[in-house]
């Protein structure tokens, strides 16, 4: 038996095999060991892309959180280990006392890091971006939350955040309402009317047919359905509308005045800005011809 086990350890030397059937590739002792092709990893982001590779949340006035070191640590460890790779800004509305912060976007995966320490910088650029591995501890995946992944909400503390400037907020403020319009029991006229009107005041804005008196018209009925609904629902499905109304209420007002879309994200106003500019480069001609 040991003599049989002799001969199948020299035939298999001779063979150059391993033990698990595969060639030895490592030649014979002695010989100069030969270089083996390493795969190269797919980038994590895309450096022409458009959108940014990751933004960080924009500090407020009053922030607790560490926004602007996560950041500058970010962009430190970035060029340490010289990627090219943008650092945006996340569009943030936020009292500076979110449960969130500091968090980082994704805007190419569309996804969020949550609380992260300027400290994790260097894990979060070697593991995600290089790696191309994602850091499960710090991802933003909630069983209570069922809306869009390039949108961060918070309803305890009012927290509304896009995962880059290419996020509109009234479009948000829409799709929040499309979400909860449907659900209300319509037992309390604030809630069954407030609702409804308020749906249709974000619509018009959307599509740019709003008014000044549209936005007042949401502020009042949300002061109204969170101090006279009978139950908590109305408060509930009002507060990410309320928290866009508060903190980008510039974006509002550039639908409502401008009939533009700064995100050129709602259709009706692309089309609208499509056609003034348009006009605006036929004029001339039309200036020509008639002299």
């Amino acid at each position: 038996m040991l003599e049989r086990l002799r001969d199948l350890t020299r035939e298999i030397k001779g063979k150059g095999l391993t033990p698990f059937g595969r060639k030895d590739e490592s030649g014979p002792v002695g010989a100069a060991p030969q270089e083996t092709k390493k795969r190269k990893a797919g980038p994590f982001c895309d450096p022409d892309a458009k959108r940014p590779c990751l933004t960080v949340c924009r500090p407020t006035e009053g922030c607790t959180c560490d926004a602007g070191a996560l950041r500058e640590a970010l962009v430190e460890s970035i060029d340490r280990a010289g990627l090219p790779v943008e650092v945006g800004y996340a569009k943030t509305g936020c009292g500076g006392r979110c449960l969130s912060g500091p968090f980082i976007g994704f805007p190419q995966k569309g996804f969020f890091y949550l609380r992260v320490p300027p400290e994790a910088a260097d894990e979060v650029v070697r593991e995600t971006l290089v790696r191309g591995r994602l850091l499960f501890p710090f991802l933003s995946i909630s069983p209570n939350r069922s809306y869009r992944s390039d949108i961060l909400f918070e309803r305890e503390t009012g927290l509304l955040a896009g995962i880059d400037d290419h996020v509109c907020m009234v479009d948000v403020a829409r799709y929040f309402l499309d979400f909860e319009e449907g659900l209300s029991c319509g037992k309390c006229v604030p809630c069954r009317l407030g609702m409804k009107r308020m749906w249709e005041s974000v619509h018009r804005i959307v599509v740019g047919n709003g008014t000044l008196e549209d936005l007042n018209q949401i502020r009042v009925l949300g002061e109204a359905m969170i101090q006279a609904a009978y139950c908590e629902f109305a408060m509930a499905s009002t507060r990410p509308v309320m928290s866009a109304v508060t903190y980008f209420e510039d974006e509002f007002l550039a639908h409502i005045e401008d009939q533009r879309c700064p995100a050129g994200v709602c259709e009706e106003l692309v089309a609208i800005q499509r056609k003034k500019a348009f006009r605006e480069r036929m004029a001339p001609k039309a200036k020509k011809k008639r002299k």
